[in-house]
């Protein structure tokens, strides 16, 4: 599948999750199922952060630079992949992708819309070759391909719908 075909179609999927999430309670939006845990708006805002952060570090497309690969980075990247499908927990990377809350759902969303429009641009750049150079540095999985860090994304974002849909369940 092409990927800007898959970027739109994640894009449709995050969207439909905003609109539940958007009419949902207030309270259970700010809730936490105890101390040190996220809320649901928190869970959107790591999403967010965590996108702009990891994408939006990329060169322009005329600027990117093949980065080696050796075969523990294609372990490395299976193994992230795992860790994002599993729900096993792991430790964040880096504290610039946590939460810091006070933002809003319809901020964080704009935000999200931003990103989203980025990436497809961004994508819409490079040709095929391009797509298939390994020009990503990701922070665990390291030197990606752009099409294998929108996969790890993908899983990423499914993750953290699964666990606010478990928590929104919870505090119902």
């Amino acid at each position: 599948m092409r990927l800007d075909r898959k970027l739109r179609q994640l894009n449709e999927k995050r969207v439909v999750w905003l609109n539940r999430i958007q009419a949902m309670c207030p309270d259970k939006l700010v809730a936490k199922p105890r101390a040190g845990k996220w809320s649901i708006l928190e869970i959107v805002e790591h999403l967010v952060v965590s996108e702009r952060v990891v994408f939006q570090g990329m060169p322009h497309p005329s600027l990117l630079v093949e980065r080696p690969r050796r075969p523990e980075h294609h372990f490395r990247y299976l193994l992230v992949e795992f860790l994002l499908r599993s729900g096993i927990p792991v430790r964040m990377p880096s504290p610039a992708l946590a939460p810091k809350g006070g933002r809003s759902l319809s901020e964080l969303r704009q935000l999200w819309d931003e990103n989203q429009e980025w990436l497809l641009t961004y994508v819409s750049q490079l040709d095929s070759k391009g797509l298939q150079r390994v020009v990503f540095e990701h922070p665990a999985a390291g030197p990606l391909t752009l099409g294998q860090a929108v996969s790890l994304n993908q899983s990423h974002i499914h993750r953290h719908v699964r666990q606010a849909e478990a928590l929104y369940r919870l505090l119902a």
